[in-house]
């Protein structure tokens, strides 16, 4: 039995306590998702129509209301809410209710930590095995995890019900069972499948992430194509990635009336963006939009996300040591999605912490990341000390994000030159109150003391995050001392070479 590693364990166990400290509000987007796994595990039916009144995220088809969403995400959390509502015996949604009632559902915080979440925990885990393999020392590696589940967006996102933590754990799963070859045909083959899967999975939870699976796909053929993976392996990615997609069919055929309808050719908001002939909605790429998607205080990648400027010269570096299949699949991956999100009318994300939109292509980020900081000497010593300064700086303004609820209105004064650190967190932990945040994110402090934190005066309520950041900063460091403090004793891992020698020569 293969041991657990322990950096993976204390990186797993840190970002589950942290995500589960918070209970956000619904919002259109989630309600949009939720009611439609309620429906089906409540009343067995993917129609919405009752509880249809807590969301404007609305597909409506001869006088019936859906979700506009594709399913994928939906489906997922409908285990959990099985297995909670015979666990906790929740009861089925009621319908009919007004919305503002309904804001925190018992049901909502618990499908919400078991789907976005677990599969945010479990994206970080991947990264520090991968990180591992590309040679980056325990502790090294556990930041690396910890950086990508509390210093970047996917922080505020893995405790919403947004389909972007699931949809970035598939691509990077995906992507990492054919990086990882096999040399067992059936366990490779198996492997194979479920990278399949996992990549139309993907795209049936978030459809703008379908180039990126095709991308998968592509690299797949490149492997086969370079005798590298057996051409049977391109079979059973299709025959895996088959299930998801027929999958889709049939809630289309079941919502709509024909397989090849979707809930965004019905919508009731934003039936102008998403079309039968542009189902992505896709216009004319803006250049204008690159510099607000990465550098402005708006919606600027680097400025929610610092970690990530390391991303370039970790680039550099797979190019230096050859990492091919690494270099370029996540580098086309992170311009894929970019790509797309500059060429789409709703570029802002609407209400959200940093570029929403771009939530996906933050684990391929980090693959240069951890390639940056692989190894030893004084230079990776000193690489790693600038990349703990990026993550605990990203960690501070994340926390303050996740605080404040971390949907910021897109619309707050001086769109789109707004700052919304400045405009509208900052004021809520200062001050205790903001224009465009109604408060801090119910959370287990307040919720276990509500009399207590109610009646603190407006400008000390930020008193109840304090408990989960003295827990986060003591399990961090005493996670990183005791890696730290073992390396010796733990022997080095044989990075893959993606089909090279560590020298750098071709194996025959």
């Amino acid at each position: 039995m293969k041991r657990i590693d322990p950096a993976s364990l204390g990186v797993f166990l840190i970002l589950m306590g942290s995500y589960a400290y918070f209970w956000q509000t619904r919002d259109w987007n989630i309600s949009s998702r939720l009611m439609l796994t309620y429906s089906m595990v409540d009343r067995g039916t993917v129609e919405i129509t009752g509880l249809h009144q807590h969301t404007l995220d609305l597909a409506q088809y001869q006088g019936r209301y859906y979700s506009d969403k594709l399913p994928g995400y939906s489906l997922l959390a409908t285990v959990p809410y099985g297995i909670a509502r015979g666990v906790f015996g929740f009861p089925a949604h009621p319908l009919n209710v007004r919305a503002d009632d309904y804001a925190h559902w018992p049901a909502d915080y618990w499908v919400t930590l078991a789907t976005s979440g677990l599969l945010s925990a479990a994206t970080a885990v991947l990264l520090v095995s991968l990180a591992r393999q590309l040679g980056c020392r325990p502790a090294i590696a556990a930041m690396v995890g910890l950086a990508y589940g509390l210093s970047t967006p996917a922080y505020v996102y893995a405790t919403l019900a947004y389909g972007h933590q699931a949809t970035a754990f598939a691509l990077l799963a995906s992507f990492l069972l054919i990086w990882r070859r096999s040399s067992r045909f059936g366990w490779g083959m198996a492997r194979l499948a479920a990278s399949g899967f996992l990549a139309a999975s993907a795209a049936v939870i978030e459809i703008q992430v379908g180039p990126v699976s095709a991308i998968l796909g592509f690299y797949l053929l490149a492997e086969v194509l370079g005798r590298r993976q057996s051409p049977a392996g391109l079979i059973a990615f299709a025959v895996g990635a088959l299930v998801p997609t027929l999958a889709l069919l049939k809630y289309n055929m079941l919502a709509f009336g024909s397989p090849w309808d979707m809930g965004y050719f019905h919508h009731v908001t934003f039936s102008h963006v998403h079309t039968k002939s542009n189902p992505l909605g896709l216009e004319d790429p803006k250049s204008w939009k690159l510099q607000r998607l990465l550098v402005s205080p708006y919606r600027g990648l680097f400025v929610f996300a610092p970690i990530l400027l390391l991303a370039l010269p970790g680039w550099i570096v797979l190019a230096i040591r050859r990492r091919w299949a690494l270099l370029i699949s996540s580098a086309l991956v992170c311009i894929t999605v970019m790509m797309v999100n500059l060429s789409y009318p709703e570029w802002t994300g609407g209400w959200s912490t940093g570029p929403r939109l771009l939530v996906p292509l933050i684990p391929f980020a980090m693959i240069p990341v951890a390639a940056l900081v692989a190894g030893r000497g004084r230079w990776v010593t000193f690489t790693a000390i600038i990349a703990g300064g990026l993550a605990v700086a990203g960690g501070l303004e994340m926390f303050l994000f996740q605080g404040a609820g971390g949907r910021i209105p897109h619309e707050i004064r001086f769109y789109p030159l707004a700052q919304p650190l400045r405009d509208a967190v900052w004021p809520l932990w200062v001050q205790g109150k903001s224009p465009h945040v109604e408060g801090f994110a119910r959370n287990l402090f307040s919720i276990a003391f509500p009399s207590w934190v109610a009646s603190l005066p407006p400008r000390a309520r930020f008193v109840q995050m304090l408990p989960l950041a003295i827990a986060q900063v003591a399990a961090i460091g005493l996670l990183l001392k005791w890696l730290s403090g073992r390396e010796q004793n733990v022997p080095e891992p044989t990075p893959p070479t993606d089909g090279l020698t560590p020298t750098g020569e071709v194996r025959l």
